[in-house]
């Protein structure tokens, strides 16, 4: 199985490689390394790893208990870091053809990017706070609101803003159906 480990330790050299030691013993191969952030002396890495599901109870204990790192989620991979580009080259294709709602490409670029537990388009006033695990992104008439078990990070932030106005200006101007009430625009 592949998961993806996300770590916070100490940004000094020689720090990921006894990551990626114990990550090895416990029966674990890193298939890649992002760093997230990195900031007063840490550093943010989601690890990409194949293990036998097994060894995964090993390999978290290993983790929680290994001294200079905070396991802060492990969880199951989302697919290849490639993948992201393909997904999208993918979403923004339908978006500019028109056979993708706005409100669609959203929760699947934003919630699939971020690992989301949950993604939706909601109405401005029905938008929670924005929160460490509770991400809201303000987009014509209305949020977009993502939830995960584990905080956000700025970069992940600025890149759900990023994606979301990217959607807006890929669909200006086009045709399209309120959200909301239903009723056609455009």
């Amino acid at each position: 199985m592949e998961i993806v480990l996300r770590c916070l330790m100490a940004d000094r050299p020689g720090a990921l490689a006894s990551l990626a030691g114990a990550v090895g013993k416990a029966g674990g191969d890193i298939q890649s390394v992002e760093v997230l952030e990195h900031d007063d002396g840490q550093v943010l890495d989601d690890l990409v790893v194949a293990i036998d599901p097994l060894d995964l109870r090993a390999l978290v204990t290993r983790l929680q208990t290994m001294e200079g790192v905070e396991l802060v989620h492990a969880g199951p991979s989302r697919g290849d870091p490639g993948d992201a580009v393909t997904r999208l080259a993918i979403v923004f294709e339908a978006l500019l053809d028109g056979s993708m709602l706005p409100e669609r490409a959203l929760t699947t670029l934003v919630g699939g990017l971020l690992r989301a537990s949950s993604a939706e388009v909601v109405a401005t006033a029905q938008a929670p706070r924005s929160g460490r695990r509770t991400l809201v992104v303000p987009v014509d008439g209305g949020a977009l609101v993502v939830r995960r078990d584990y905080p956000f990070t700025r970069a992940e932030q600025q890149r759900a803003t990023t994606i979301t106005r990217a959607c807006a200006r890929a669909t200006a101007g086009k045709r399209s159906v309120d959200y909301w009430s239903g009723t056609s625009s455009g």
